[in-house]
């Protein structure tokens, strides 16, 4: 009763208890009513005549018993509470003033908010995405996201540096665009190159659209003077999947990692020079092209086909059996812990690998399957929040619905992160080693080739989105007219 109420904007409360039950007093718009609410319709006469000296309306809880005959003689209505809906309704109009319901004339208005998530509804959701990113391109637009977001955020900058950062951010994206948007009839050597170069432009756009960030291009310009960040060296076998990526503590990447908000003092200050100098590096600090593309639900199918290994990946689904919920009359309102099944569909995950996924898992525990893929009860702590998922760093995009994936580098879980490295990787490969990518092309190595282009279609998809979201500062739904997601 006291919820509708004040969905309405009433002000009620509780004004007396007693063993029979309770009288609430509401008011809204300088309009009182007062009411009672017993806890049983079988409740003695003489307490219904106590009630209606003092209120205008008694409820009561629970199913009707001999109604009649307790509330004989008593001078206000009685109905059960399960009508009070009603009666709230009715009280709404008559404290309404014409057309407007009353306000408080001491509340404030509240000043208009960007909103956390939009939704674009549209027959080609990357032409929606690129039209939102070329409005960017513009840099009194850029200026004014500067200006929201720094609103938003509580960060104070003057016009100057908002200025300088708009310049930088309308500079990117139009570096972006032009990289991005030449694929098309574009070899694959020339697509690689051109989403790696494009993806670096967007992470300057990145760093400098966050109100704390980077305040000019040209600071970000300055770590690149140092390099990429990131250094390959050749496998064992001189091919494309043992071929090693790794990260060092100077240059773009742990400069754009630092923006991210993740450690890097950890970072090794050198490149390894050759394969077996490896054994001296963290082993978080490197891995190799096929464990990077382990990380691409997107592609699961063809990497699977290609290799023997691992993913790293699993797809979190709720545990409709292990969560049922308690009684009618639990006390339990929110859940601090909720199980899931993690569905493994390559059939090559162990739980031991289960565990090593990022988020408060326990209780891993196989579960029976059918098929090849294995399925694994957990455990999932959410204390605080009553969204299992918001507790698990969730991968999301056109082509899957949620995956968890293994962060690289110890701490790099940012699904566009990890494409970046390995465009890099690849961009390497069609730079500076010819030997190794026309095998890829026309060689021995040619099965490694539509892997690649399924990479880079998904890469062409999701990274314009995911770096307009972290541009913008805002979640973005987009989806095709009539889809169910």
């Amino acid at each position: 009763m006291l919820a509708p109420l004040r969905t309405h904007g009433w002000t009620v409360s509780v004004t007396r208890e007693s063993p029979d039950g309770l009288i609430l007093e509401a008011e809204r718009g300088g309009h009182h009513h007062k009411i009672a609410l017993i806890y049983s319709s079988a409740t003695d006469n003489r307490v219904y005549k106590q009630l209606a000296e003092q209120v205008e309306h008694i409820y009561f809880n629970g199913p009707p018993n001999q109604v009649e005959q307790f509330t004989q003689n008593v001078s206000v209505p009685v109905s059960s509470a399960d009508d009070f809906n009603f009666e709230v309704f009715e009280w709404n109009s008559s404290s309404a003033d014409g057309k407007f319901a009353p306000s408080d004339s001491n509340a404030d208005l509240l000043s208009p908010s960007r909103p956390d998530c939009r939704i674009l509804l549209t027959e080609e959701p990357i032409k929606a995405v690129w039209l939102r990113l070329r409005q960017l391109q513009s840099v009194t637009l850029a200026r004014k996201l500067i200006s929201e977001r720094c609103q938003q955020d509580g960060v104070a900058l003057n016009q100057e540096q908002i200025t300088r950062k708009a310049e930088g951010i309308s500079y990117s994206i139009r570096n972006a665009y032009d990289y991005f948007l030449t694929h098309e009839a574009s070899p694959v050597s020339q697509r690689v190159l051109n989403l790696y170069y494009g993806s670096l432009a967007f992470g300057f756009a990145e760093m400098l659209a966050a109100p704390t960030g980077s305040q000019t291009l040209e600071e970000i310009e300055a770590s690149t003077k140092l390099g990429h960040g990131l250094y390959t060296i050749d496998g064992v076998d001189n091919g494309l999947g043992s071929l090693v990526v790794g990260v060092i503590a100077s240059g773009f990447f742990p400069a754009w990692m630092r923006s991210m908000g993740l450690a890097t003092a950890s970072l090794p200050s050198k490149k390894p020079r050759k394969y077996t100098d490896l054994h001296t590096m963290p082993s978080e600090a490197w891995l190799t092209i096929e464990g990077l593309l382990s990380r691409i639900p997107e592609v699961s199918d063809l990497f699977t086909a290609i290799f023997e290994s691992k993913p790293s990946w699993i797809a979190p689904h709720y545990d409709v059996l292990a969560n049922r919920a308690g009684g009618l009359y639990s006390k339990q309102s929110l859940p601090i812990k909720t199980y899931a099944n993690f569905v493994d569909e390559s059939g090559r995950l162990t739980k031991e690998d289960v565990a090593e996924f990022p988020g408060p898992l326990s209780e891993i525990s196989p579960q029976e399957s059918e098929g090849s893929q294995h399925i694994f009860r957990v455990a999932i702590s959410h204390p605080g929040s009553p969204f299992w998922w918001s507790a698990l760093p969730l991968h999301q995009s056109p082509f899957v619905r949620a995956s968890i994936i293994k962060p690289i580098f110890g701490s790099v879980n940012p699904y566009r992160a990890m494409c970046v490295v390995l465009l890099y990787a690849l961009s390497i490969i069609v730079r500076y080693r010819p030997s190794i990518w026309r095998r890829v092309q026309e060689g021995d190595l040619d099965h490694m080739k539509i892997l690649i282009e399924a990479f880079l279609a998904a890469v062409e998809r999701i990274l314009p989105q995911e770096f307009l979201e972290k541009i913008s500062g805002q979640k973005f739904i987009v989806s095709e007219p009539g889809s169910l997601f």
